[in-house]
Parts: structure tokens; sequence; C-alpha cells
């Protein structure tokens, strides 16, 4: 497998996690999931928030707290990226942040935080 630094990375906190109310959205998108955390905070805030998920915020270290996610490694992002634009809409914007996945290995990944 390609070093994972260089596969597209998508950071899932809410809906479209496994398991979730929307996963089934990701059916097209194939790829391997790792568990992970991030650092920010979840707020109420976008669509989400009426069915039980909170949106990301970045903030500064001090108020950040420990979120539990999963990243979605896979080629098949760079094809699928307006295609998950649509979905969460315009109260989330798409951005870049920092995960450790259980095994501490860090990287950059794309995530859909509340638009502010």
């Amino acid at each position: 497998m390609k070093d994972l630094q260089l596969i597209p990375a998508l950071i899932i906190y809410g809906s479209l996690a496994p398991g979730e109310s929307n996963h089934s959205v990701m059916n097209p998108i194939k790829g391997e999931w790792k568990k992970a955390i991030i650092k920010g905070k979840l707020q109420e805030g976008g669509w989400g928030s009426s069915l039980g998920y909170n949106g990301f915020v970045s903030v500064n270290l001090e108020e950040a707290e420990t979120i539990k996610c999963y990243v979605l490694f896979s080629e098949d992002l760079t094809t699928n990226w307006d295609y998950l634009d649509e979905f969460e809409g315009d109260g989330y914007v798409r951005i870049q942040t920092e995960y450790q996945l259980q095994s501490g290995e860090i990287g950059i990944g794309y995530i859909y935080a509340l638009k502010q």
C-alpha cells in the first residue's frame, strides 16, 4: 500500500462515520478506515445538530478537546469532493486539520467544520 501521507484523507466525526445514520453516503467511496483522534470542539450548529451530531470547530490548543473520529484514506476522495461538499451543504466548510491514528501516526486530512 502507498504511504498513507500520500493518500487523500477525510476525517469523519459525525453522521458519515461507520455505523452512523448517514454512513451509506460513503458507499461509493472505497478506502481504508482507521480510528483516530483530533483536537478541536464540537458545538451546536449545522444540520447535523438536529440529528445529534454537533459540528467541528477549530480552536486554539488551550480550548481544544480530544474528539474521537475516523480517517478514511481513499484515492476515490479526489473525484468525490464535490459530491461530499454538496451533501454537507452551505453550513459546513472543508478544511485541513491534524489527526492522530491509534498507532500514534500523525497526519493532515480534510474535515467538514462548521462555517463561521
